[in-house]
Order: C-alpha cells, then structure tokens, then sequence
C-alpha cells in the first residue's frame, strides 16, 4: 500500500471531546475535501466512520482504511470487522489496529488476525503502542515480527522512540505515527505558547478541558505535549502553524504515515499545508 504523508485520523478526538464534536455536515465535509487533498488513509473504529461519504466508500476506490479495535475478545473479532466491511462497503479491512499487549498475551486473538487475513477480511496488521510498557518495548526490540506496521507516538518534543524507528526501516517494516501534534489533551496554542521550563506535569491539569479526568494518565501525556514547540515557528511568524509539527515527523524517513485528527476543514488545511 502506498499511503498517503497523512491519514485522517479518529474525527472525535477533537480535545478528547469536551471542546464538542463537528457536526455530521462538517464531518462529511471534512472527509471529502481530504480527499481532495491527496489523503487516501482514513482512520475508524472511533464511531465517526459513520459519517464517510459515499464516495469514498466501496471497493473500485484507491482508498485505505485502517480500524481500531484494540484489544477484542477473539470470538468478538470478526463480527467487529464484518460490521466494519459492512458499513465500507467494502472486502477487506487494509490495516486492523490491534493493542500490541493484548496481541502479545492472547495466542487465540493472534490466531483470529491470521484467520481473517488468510480469508481475505484483512490486509494487513498494525500494532498500537500507546502503553507506556508497549513503548518501552518498541524501543527496545523493535517491530513484532508478526506485524506489518506500529503506531508509534512521535513527535518535536517527544523523540525517544527513534531506535525502535531506525528498527523498523532496516526491516521494512511499516511505520503509523500517533499524537504528531502532541495529542489533543491540552490545545495546540497551550502547547506552543507554554512556559515548559516553569510547567509541572501537575499544571496540565489546570490547561486541559478534561480537567482532574487526566490526573491518571499524566505519566504517559506529560512526555508527549512538554517541551519547546515554539521553537518549530519561524522568527517572522506569530505563531506555529500545526504542518511544521507534520513537517518535522515526516523527515524520519522510516516513517510510511502520520495519522491526524481534526474538527474542521480549516485545521486540516493547516495540516496538511506540510512542506
């Protein structure tokens, strides 16, 4: 599969949510004009998918799709991918996102995976290393060789996956990037105009809409939206436009794909405008 620089990512992950959602119109709007713009991953399994014009789906389409399930009880799979395939109009899922833990811990859930990509219902695995112990493990040892692909969080700030990267080129082994933006738990302007040097992990917590709903997790956001984000601005330039963040993932040549999410045809514009 050649992908395209980006792919859209999960439509409501717009600040986890509690910003709101675009609605239905803009979502379809969202869909098409990346479309238009060269984009041919699309991203589901976050319940947005349902909002996929009709003219991206079906099988006489150069389109992708990738699908979340995480980590599926392994009788509970192919239903799961059937109503995917289902809804697509298509015959195969392109890449089945699956937790790298649970694929690591679940012999049955390994097996599942071959049996749909031996029937045709998927084309290819990816594994989602979004723990922090998935993480560790990826930069460590490198990609599964039972995979295809990893989603990997990277970004300006947030670099120490890069040995698991260089693993993966030298394998040949697909690469998707998560949270290129610094992830959506604080907004983009509070990541590029904050004082990281002054900040705490704690202080987050005042800067994200979801308030104390982040306490848990601070160990893992901390590392992915601190550090020095102005500095991807340019010294005539009032703020850092989202593409330079893009810009900067995609010089990591292991990289095949930065998966995005945004709220609106303007953002993704911004995106994409990526040199």
């Amino acid at each position: 599969m050649q992908l395209s620089i980006m792919g859209l990512g999960g439509l409501l992950a717009h600040y986890e949510g509690v910003c709101g959602h675009p609605s239905s119109e803009e979502k379809g709007k969202i869909y098409l004009r990346a479309a238009e713009l060269g984009i041919n991953l699309f991203d589901t399994g976050y319940g947005d998918e349902v909002h996929i014009p009709n003219e991206l789906k079906g099988t006489d389409t150069n389109y992708h799709f990738s699908l979340k399930v995480g980590a599926p009880k392994p009788d509970d799979l192919e239903d799961l991918v059937d109503k995917k395939l289902k809804l697509l109009c298509r015959d195969a899922i392109d890449i089945l996102r699956v937790h790298y833990y649970a694929y690591k811990e679940d012999n049955q859930l390994a097996n599942r995976i071959v049996d749909l990509k031996q029937a045709g219902k998927v084309r290819s695995l990816c594994m989602i290393r979004h723990t922090l112990a998935d993480q560790k493990a990826y930069a460590k040892h490198g990609p599964e060789p039972d995979s295809d692909a990893d989603l990997v969080i990277y970004n300006y700030v947030c670099r120490w996956q890069e040995t698991g990267l260089e693993q993966s080129d030298k394998m040949g082994q697909g690469v998707l990037i998560m949270k290129a933006l610094g992830g959506q738990w604080i907004s983009w302007l509070d990541k590029t105009q904050t004082d990281w040097q002054k900040t705490t992990p704690d202080e987050i917590i005042g800067l994200s809409p979801r308030g104390e709903g982040i306490s848990s997790e601070l160990g893992l956001i901390y590392p992915i939206v601190a550090g020095p984000w102005h500095e991807l601005s340019e010294s005539e330039e009032t703020g850092v436009p989202t593409s330079k963040a893009l810009s900067w993932v995609l010089k990591n040549k292991a990289v095949s794909s930065v998966l995005v999410a945004v709220a609106s045809v303007d953002e993704l514009e911004e995106t994409l405008a990526a040199k």
